[in-house]
């Protein structure tokens, strides 16, 4: 018999062809990204460093500066509101405008910005609206809503629409009884209300948006500043030419 071979042998392999070595891929240049210079956020002279406005840098590689201003630095823009230079609707317009800005940037720096919230003008006249009244129109329905509204606030405590009076309420807590005295009392004009001080708080407020050069033109003896009988809203009335001369 023909000698076997082993088992465990195995079969010659051929011989692999050795692989090519690939040349290294060439090196990519480094481009340098060219970023536009972001402009300096430079406040203006008038406005403090604490600036509470968003502002937005303008894209664009030209640049230049953005300034971002406080709107409590206000100072420069002069709202006339004498009815003699841009008439009566003009100087309605103006005033509330000056009023708005007022209570955003505490130039009130009084009781007023605390309970009132904005100022609008309707049928001829201008209307400081109270909080606790905000969104009673000017229809029989929202009198009659004013004065259930009024009627609940004078349950809770005395003078309760006064910011005075809300902080009594708040620290004591509500008091009917007192409430109904105080009411009479008011009625009668025998205590002192903080609605006997609104038209001299609204004079002040005035004073000083003429002072900072917000409102140009003011004269007190062009308006007549009340208050409604039904809540405490504050009206300002344009007095007619005749009615200042008879004064």
């Amino acid at each position: 018999m023909p000698p076997q071979a082993p088992k465990d042998r195995k079969p010659a392999q051929a011989p692999q062809p050795a692989k090519r070595a690939q040349p290294p891929a060439p090196a990519t240049p480094n481009r340098a990204v060219v970023l536009a210079p972001v402009p300096p956020i430079t406040p203006s002279p008038g406005a403090s460093n604490d600036v509470s406005l968003g502002v937005a840098v303008a894209a664009g590689a030209g640049g230049g500066s953005v300034t971002a201003r406080k709107a409590g630095g206000l100072r420069d823009t002069a709202l006339d509101v004498d009815p003699d230079v841009v008439g009566i609707k003009g100087a309605l317009q103006n005033l509330a405008k000056s009023i708005n800005i007022a209570f955003q940037t505490d130039y009130g720096e009084n009781y007023l910005e605390a309970v009132y919230q904005a100022a609008v003008v309707r049928r001829g006249i201008i209307v400081i609206v109270h909080k606790e009244y905000f969104g009673f129109g000017t229809s029989w329905f929202g009198q009659l809503g004013m004065l259930i509204r009024s009627m609940q606030l004078t349950l809770d405590g005395p003078d309760p629409a006064s910011p005075e009076g809300q902080k009594r309420i708040a620290e004591k807590g509500a008091s009917t009884v007192r409430g109904l005295f105080n009411l009479l009392g008011r009625k009668l004009d025998l205590v002192a209300e903080f609605e006997d001080r609104v038209p001299a708080y609204v004079e002040q407020m005035f004073d000083r948006l003429e002072a900072s050069g917000i409102i140009v033109g003011w004269d007190r003896d062009d308006w007549e500043i009340t208050t409604t009988s039904i809540g405490l809203n504050i009206q300002i009335t344009p007095i007619p030419e005749l009615d200042k001369i008879e004064a």
